[in-house]
Parts: C-alpha cells; sequence; structure tokens
C-alpha cells in the first residue's frame, strides 16, 4: 500500500515567500501614505502660518518693526519646521494685486496689499520609497491694509 505525501511538505517555504512579498508591499504602502500626510501637514503649516502673519502685518502696518515683527510671528507659528527643514524664508512686503512686490510694507495706508511669503524646502523622510526628491512649499497670502 503506497501512502500519499502531504502536500504541506512540499509547500513549506512558500508561506514564507508570499509573506515577504506582502509585508514589502504593505510596508511601501504604509510609508507612502505616512509621506504624503507629512507632505500634506507641512504645506498646511506653510499656508496657515503666511495667513496669520498677513492678518498680523495689515492689523499692524503703521509699526516701524513691522516687518521682523511679522517674521518673528509667522517663524513661531512653524510649529519648529522652520529649523527641521531647510530653506525656510519669509518675505513681508508691499504687494500689488498680482502679489508682486513694490516695496517696503512698513506705512502702508489703506487699502494697500501687504503680502507675506513662507517657503521651505521639504525632503522627504523615504526618498528610495517613492523617488521623490526635494522640493520646495511656498505659501504666499495678500491682504488689504487697515491701517488709518
Amino acid at each position: 500500500m503506497m501512502l500519499a505525501r502531504n502536500s504541506n511538505e512540499q509547500r513549506q517555504g512558500s508561506t514564507v515567500v508570499e509573506l515577504a512579498v506582502v509585508v514589502i508591499i504593505f510596508m511601501m504602502m504604509m510609508f507612502g501614505i505616512l509621506e504624503y500626510c507629512l507632505i500634506i501637514y507641512t504645506t498646511n503649516i506653510a499656508e496657515n502660518a503666511a495667513r496669520e502673519g498677513a492678518r498680523s502685518a495689515i492689523v499692524n502696518a503703521s509699526d516701524a518693526t513691522l516687518v521682523s515683527d511679522t517674521q518673528t510671528y509667522v517663524q513661531s507659528l512653524m510649529a519648529g519646521l522652520d529649523t527641521k527643514m531647510s530653506g525656510y524664508a519669509c518675505n513681508v512686503y508691499l504687494a500689488d494685486t498680482n502679489g508682486n512686490n513694490i516695496g517696503s510694507p512698513v506705512g502702508a495706508t489703506f487699502g494697500q496689499y501687504i503680502c507675506v511669503q513662507v517657503s521651505l524646502t521639504y525632503v522627504p523622510i523615504t526618498p528610495g520609497l517613492i523617488y521623490l526628491k526635494t522640493f520646495t512649499i511656498q505659501s504666499k497670502c495678500s491682504m488689504i491694509s487697515e491701517a488709518n
């Protein structure tokens, strides 16, 4: 009488190979989702900092230290990203209706635009995973001055 071989003996290594393939794909998806969330988070922080900085600038347009005060305020809103990411810059300037720089915002009159531009270089945490290189995240917000 011939005994049938157990089919598990022939497939002992296949489970490990299948697990390795599934785990690699799962980890790539997880790190990709994490990277995407960090990009969105960084963009959101830069946008909010620029908007709040512009609001602060239009309210205090008559101050002589408007530019430095606004830059300090924006930096405090960056949640530490100004030191973690390279290339951080905050520009405060008087703008035309298209957002172009036309001079110093100090002493802006009622109805003139004050613009705050925040930019930083995003460095991905998983550069080899999704083939991302560094790129610049930029946010610009213009508001009309409320000075008298």
